[in-house]
């Protein structure tokens, strides 16, 4: 394979170059073969360009996942009614897991990589989702669907979770009737009694 040509790109011409490289260096040889002399090359920068933002492997790989996910994606349908939302949503939620690179971004994220930087834009990721889609439930209190007593973030990690788990762990198959029958099993739970 040819080397890249080194470049004088400057600003973010270099950041986004050097954030794609490691992206693709992740996803290729995993966390333990990323180096920053790698990502250099493959972004066709010098090393010391990489080394002047980000000064070491975990700085560079957590601002390259974090890069690379966007919590705008998400789409919170309205549909009027608490159960089709979640449908909706779930599909959304499969839908956008289902690239190989989704994926292959996902089993980073997940990675017990212990960097307290990490860490935290993990715990602010999956915040910043759950604050975005607790809008389903905070509706569906509103319309009587549900009580308010409801712990949002539970109910909202009790239908994510085995969706991540399919995905990532088993490997089985996340179709529409799986989704529907986790969101029937959590609406049953929750609704009123």
């Amino acid at each position: 394979m040819a080397t890249p040509q080194k470049t004088h790109r400057r600003g973010k011409a270099v950041v986004d170059g050097v954030l794609n490289a490691a992206v693709n260096e992740l996803l290729n040889t995993g966390f333990d073969g990323v180096t920053i002399a790698s990502v250099a090359e493959a972004a066709g920068v010098h090393v010391t360009s990489v080394y002047r933002r980000w000064k070491t492997k975990e700085q560079l790989i957590t601002d390259a996942l974090l890069s690379h996910i966007d919590i705008g994606s998400v789409t919170v349908p309205d549909t009027g009614d608490l159960r089709s939302d979640l449908v909706e949503l779930t599909i959304g939620l499969r839908d956008s897991l289902s690239s190989p690179q989704s994926k292959a971004l996902l089993r980073l994220a997940t990675m017990s990589l212990d960097f307290d930087r990490l860490d935290e834009a993990r715990r602010r990721l999956v915040d910043d989702r759950m604050t975005t889609v607790g809008v389903i439930l905070e509706r569906a209190v509103a319309r009587g669907e549900i009580t308010e007593t409801v712990d949002h973030r539970l109910a909202l990690e009790s239908l994510y979770a085995p969706i991540y788990a399919r995905l990532l762990l088993t490997h089985q198959q996340v179709d529409e009737e799986y989704l529907t029958g986790l969101v029937d099993l959590l609406v049953h739970g929750i609704a009123p009694r």
